[in-house]
Formats: structure tokens, C-alpha cells, sequence
């Protein structure tokens, strides 16, 4: 994707060539139209300030009027008619920018979401779309139209004098330059603003979002006060906008009355002279003024051309950064996926700090459950998601089935891997919803078994609109065990050769997890897993324990292997069984 504005928009409209031209059309001919009754009101005052049978005058003079108002109706017909194609197609342009931002700002990778608030992306989606939008019409009707309105009314004043002709020219291109010149001076200011408003409106759905942490920390005042310093700097810079808006309406305004009183006294010496008559004059007059409106309306068009401007550059500033993760050109699919998962000599490290894991090498057997304990920061979940391929690394190569997940498309290595996480999302959809979309073919029929399997089946049906109730957002009309019970059935529909489990009991009650470690073990039959968990209850159940430390693995056996080693691992157990120390959770 593009940053430069004018390519972005021309990549859409080049696709309306028919739309655009057609309506193009219909502003010259409607804009002739215009000044051809001009031309005829014009004739109307030199035949009525004429001299000779009264009747004979009014006769020729209805005559005019007659082809002015059919100019007047052809006018408004071509009008209606641009209207109705606009309506039919301009739709058709604005979904297809609506989809590729959807697109494009899924295809960017968890470390841009982790870095940008939800609420930015969004709004910068929506600013890009309504001010495409917004600057079509306004280039259309403010710059196109106006433009045509010069070229057609210099023709008519031509046929009258070519050198006030040539002299309109002149000053209408002054006030264009003028007013261009001005206005390109608060493109800066303008995204500027955008760019500040943006940031307020992502610190408001941020502070949102989490009202009820808000709440619990009585912390009403502290959002207050970044929230209002977020908009406090939006508004000076808009205040500045504001600032040099006005000093474009000062002198634009100069320059738009020196072209009047030009065209209020020359063509009255002209007259004099008796190089013009007084319907030529009549003519200059009404279509000099018509100019003049016009240029107040082109001096507002340059003003929020440029604000509409700023916001799309903005916006997509943001959105147009390279994606960190992509596929590699002509890369296939996975193919029949057993579940073997091997990290070689991977080293990885964050943008520009130190290296999380240098060399690392760790090989788990297709079938083979394997369990991550570690303290925070040890690398558990950043292993699981460059196995998600979330990350890229730099180094080595992480295997499926000796297959390198770095050669493949990320939609088929994601369709092999179930996550069942510490914290599950759910979409502010219906239960059902949320269920299938382990898998969106699944029957009804297929959801239900997948949640009686993860015990979630009977608080779902005791709901007043069961399987159709809305879960809110992020799930938060649900207590933290019903959100993770879904999550569990629909991992259970998804049915992928590799599942992680990332703590995957740890919001379940004790009755609760005791049906769910049941369900669990149905689960994972047949199956790699791999499980960041500290529960003993889990670690036993595990085929193979891996101890980490910083990057590193410290430990590697079954549960039974490494008590006898007495080492780390058998210190944690030992403190864990005693009731001392329950081992650490690693927070995301």
C-alpha cells in the first residue's frame, strides 16, 4: 500500500474511467448550458433596449427567454442524471477501499496491534474511507467544475473582447495560484491535527474498553486527565489550522474584490469607447459574478481539500507500514500435517534489543505432549507464537513435520494449530457464533456436541436466549470460566493436528476443571501438544517437561525423570506440593 494520497485514490478511480468521463461530460455541457442563458438574458437586454414595434421586441425577447429556460431544464436534467449514476456506481469505489484496508490491516502482524491502539487503527480506517469520499465530490464540484466555469466564460467574453478575455484569464489564474499557494501551507497543520485527534480518539476507546478496570482502581480522574490532554493538544493544533485558514479567506477575499471592481469599471470604459454594447455588458457583469461566488466556494475547497488531505496521509502513514510478516512469494501450503515441531538454532530477538533466544534447538515428536515452565520472561509464549509464526525470527528455522513454516502460508500453518489461551477472546457475536468459528462449516448439530464435550452446553441453554445470546464485548457478560469453556469447545471444533494450551484450566473452578482436564485428555489423543502450564494436575499428564530460563532450556524429561534429578524443576514441585509456592504465571 501506498502512502502518497493521489496514488491511493487514482488506484480506485482509474477503475470508474466510465463513471468519471461520463460525468465529466455532464459538468461541461451543464456548465455550457449556464452560460448560454446568460448569453441569451444577455440578447434579451440588447433587444429590449432597442427601438422599433413594442411588439416585435417582446416577440424576439420570449424567443431568447424560450432557449434560455430550455438551457436552464437541460441543466437540470443533465443534473438529475449525474445524480442517479453517482448513486449507482460511487458505492461500488467506496467498498472496494472498505475492503482493502480490512485487508491490509490484518495482513500486519501481532507486534503492529501490540504497538497501536485498536481504536487508532480503526478511526484512521474510518477517516481514510470518508474522506476518499468526501474529496471525490469536493474535487469535482469545487476544482473541476470551477475550472470548466473559467474556460467555457472566457470563450463567451472572447467573442466579445479578446483582450478583456485575456485579462479575466490572467486574473482568475493570479487568484488560483494565490489560493493554491496558501492553501498547500496548512496541508502540514492539517495532518498534524488529524494525526493529534486520532491519537485522542484511541486514548477515549482505550479508557473505554476498560471502564470497568477504571472502575475497580477509581481512576476516573487519571483518564480524565490524559484523555483531556490528548484533546487539549488536538485543539491547539487546530486552532492553528484554524489560523491559517483565516489568513486564506483575507486574501483571498482581497484578491476576489480586485477582480470585481477590475471587471466593474474596465467594461464600462470599453462601453464608452463603443467597443461593447449593454447586453455585452450585462453578459461580463453576470458572469464575472458568477466567477467571483465560485472562487468563494474554491477558496473552501482548497481549505477542506487539504483537511481531507491530511487525514488520509495520516492515516495511511499508519496503516501502509510494511507488514513484518508476509508470505513469501509462491509459497504453498503445509501439507498433511502429523504434528512433528522442531526449533533449529532459532534466534529471535524484538526489533533492537537483545536476543531472547540464540541457538535455541528443541525437537517435539509428532503425538508427544509436551509442557513449558518457566519463570515470566523465560520465552514461553514468545515460543508458541513464532510457532504461530506471529514473528518472524532471524535466525535458523522453526519445522513442521520438517516442513519450514517460514516457506509456507500463514493460513495454512494457523489452519494445523489450536490455541486454547490463558485469556480467551470472544467477538461481541452469539455463543454460537463464537463456537463455530473454530470452524464455520460446522452443523449446529456439531457445535452442540463440541460444547457439551468442553461443559459449557448447560449454563449456554440456562441463558434467556441461549446459543443466540451475545456474549458483549470481549465476552465481558460472561464470567472468566464461561469465556474459557467456549474457548476450550471451540479449539475441540477446530480439530487441529497441534494444540497449545496456554494455561488453559487456570479460570475454571475445581469442579469445573476436573470435567474440562477429562475433556482435555479426549482432546489431545492423537494430537502434538504443547502447553505452557504450571498446575501439577497438567504437568503430570505431560509426556515430556521443558524448564526454561531466559531463552534457554534449563531442564528437559518427563515429570518422574526430572523429580529425580532434584534439580530447578524438582525445587518448584517440591516448593509447589508444600503449599509455599505455586509456580509463575507469565503475564503477557
Amino acid at each position: 500500500m501506498t502512502t502518497n494520497v493521489w496514488i491511493f485514490l487514482w488506484n480506485y478511480l482509474s477503475k470508474l474511467k466510465i463513471l468519471f468521463f461520463s460525468v465529466l461530460s455532464a459538468v461541461v455541457l451543464g456548465e455550457f448550458f449556464t452560460r448560454l442563458a446568460m448569453f441569451y438574458g444577455a440578447e434579451i437586454v440588447n433587444v429590449l433596449s432597442g427601438s422599433g414595434d413594442r411588439g416585435n421586441l417582446l416577440s424576439n425577447a420570449a424567443a431568447l427567454a424560450a432557449w434560455a429556460i430550455l438551457c436552464l431544464f437541460a441543466k437540470g436534467l443533465l443534473l438529475n442524471i449525474m445524480i442517479f449514476v453517482e448513486a449507482r456506481y460511487m458505492p461500488v469505489y467506496f467498498s472496494r477501499v472498505s475492503k482493502d484496508l480490512f485487508q491490509y490491516a490484518h495482513q500486519h502482524s501481532t507486534a503492529f496491534f501490540a504497538e497501536e491502539m485498536a481504536g487508532n487503527i480503526s478511526g484512521k480506517i474510518k477517516t481514510i474511507i470518508d474522506n476518499s469520499y468526501n474529496i471525490y465530490f469536493l474535487l469535482l464540484w469545487g476544482v473541476i467544475t470551477p475550472t470548466i466555469a473559467l474556460i467555457i466564460s472566457f470563450v463567451f467574453i472572447w467573442k466579445i473582447s479578446f483582450s478583456l478575455a485575456l485579462l479575466m484569464l490572467a486574473l482568475n489564474f493570479l487568484l488560483i495560484y494565490i489560493l493554491y499557494r496558501l492553501s498547500v501551507r496548512i496541508s502540514p497543520y492539517s495532518e498534524t491535527r488529524a494525526k493529534l485527534a486520532s491519537e485522542a480518539n484511541g486514548i477515549l476507546v482505550d479508557s473505554i474498553t476498560n471502564a470497568s478496570l477504571v472502575k475497580n482502581f477509581s481512576n476516573y480522574f487519571h483518564e480524565k486527565k490524559i484523555y483531556f490532554q490528548g484533546v487539549k493538544k488536538a485543539a491547539l493544533a487546530d486552532r492553528r489550522e484554524t489560523k491559517q485558514f483565516g489568513i486564506l479567506f483575507i486574501v483571498q477575499g482581497l484578491v476576489r474584490s480586485l477582480l470585481q471592481a477590475v471587471f466593474y469599471a474596465l467594461p464600462l470604459w470599453y462601453w464608452y469607447k463603443g467597443l461593447i454594447n449593454v447586453g455585452d455588458y450585462v453578459l461580463i457583469q453576470s458572469l464575472i459574478l458568477l466567477l467571483a461566488n465560485m472562487y468563494n466556494q474554491l477558496s473552501m475547497t482548497f481549505l477542506q481539500f487539504f483537511k481531507l488531505y491530511g487525514g488520509i496521509k495520516d492515516g495511511l502513514k499508519l496503516l501502509a507500514k510494511p507488514c513484518d510478516v508476509v508470505d513469501k512469494p509462491g509459497a504453498k501450503d503445509l501439507k498433511t500435517v502429523k504434528g512433528a515441531v522442531s526449533f533449529c538454532d532459532v534466534t529471535y530477538h524484538y526489533k533492537n534489543s537483545k536476543p531472547l533466544f540464540k541457538d535455541f534447538n528443541l525437537e517435539i515428536n509428532a503425538g508427544e505432549k509436551v509442557a513449558l515452565v518457566g519463570l515470566s520472561g523465560s520465552g514461553k509464549s514468545t515460543l508458541i507464537k513464532l510457532l504461530s509464526r506471529y514473528y518472524d525470527i532471524q535466525k535458523g528455522a522453526v519445522c513442521i513435520d520438517g516442513q519450514n513454516i517460514a516457506e509456507a502460508s500463514q493460513d495454512s500453518l494457523r489452519r494445523q494449530i489450536a490455541l486454547i489461551p490463558q485469556d480467551p477472546s470472544l467477538f461481541n457475536r452469539t455463543i454460537i457464533e463464537n463456537i463455530r468459528y473454530g470452524n464455520l462449516r460446522a452443523t449446529d448439530e456439531e457445535v452442540f456436541a463440541a460444547a457439551r464435550q468442553a461443559y459449557c452446553d448447560n449454563f449456554i441453554r440456562e441463558l434467556p436466549n441461549g446459543y443466540d445470546s451475545k456474549v458483549g464485548e470481549r465476552g465481558v457478560m460472561l464470567s472468566g470460566g464461561e469465556r474459557q469453556r467456549i474457548a476450550i469447545a471451540r479449539a475441540i471444533l477446530k480439530n487441529a493436528p497441534i494444540l497449545i494450551l496456554d494455561e488453559a484450566t487456570s479460570a475454571l473452578d475445581s469442579e469445573s476443571e476436573k470435567y474440562i482436564q477429562e475433556s482435555l485428555k479426549k482432546l489431545m489423543r492423537g494430537k502434538t501438544v504443547i502447553a505452557i502450564a504450571h498446575r501439577l494436575s497438567t504437568l503430570k499428564e505431560m509426556d515430556k517437561l521443558v524448564i526454561m530460563d531466559k531463552g534457554k532450556i534449563i531442564e528437559e524429561g518427563s515429570h518422574g525423570e526430572l523429580i529425580g534429578q532434584n534439580g530447578v524443576y524438582a525445587e518448584f514441585y517440591n516448593m509447589q506440593t508444600s503449599g509455599f509456592l505455586k509456580l509463575p504465571e507469565e503475564k503477557k
